[in-house]
């Protein structure tokens, strides 16, 4: 099992990951203080890849930045080990290539941000 942790302003719902092949359980929460949803994902990584969630993370929310809506639109990712970092930027540099707006998704390493993290209520 393998854990996947990404974030951002007006995300989606838990029902709109919890159907997809090879995710094991699903939890939902609020970075205290910001106006930023963060989803925790303990997937299986033989029947799901972390760039398949990658792709389900981008497809299901605004990860650009339009004039004037920086500071609405947040955009995390929370690596874990040089794989999912390595895979994130790979992701998102293939998305700056496609889209005319920047990608302001954030790729940042989980074990920095592990205390605001605790402090999110985890919704099962």
């Amino acid at each position: 099992m393998e854990r996947a942790v990404f974030g951002a302003s007006e995300f989606f719902s838990k029902e709109a990951i919890t159907g997809f092949r090879g995710i094991e359980c699903v939890r939902l929460g609020h970075l205290r203080g910001a106006n930023v949803e963060i989803v925790e994902i303990w997937f299986n990584p033989w029947k799901v890849t972390y760039t398949e969630l990658l792709e389900l993370f981008f497809d299901l929310h605004d990860a650009t930045c339009r004039e004037g809506h920086r500071n609405k639109n947040q955009s995390l990712i929370f690596f874990s080990d040089i794989h999912q970092l390595s895979v994130a930027k790979q992701k998102k540099n293939e998305l700056n290539n496609t889209f005319k707006d920047e990608i302001i998704t954030e790729i940042t390493p989980i074990r920095e941000h592990i205390n605001s993290l605790e402090a999110i209520k985890l919704i099962s």
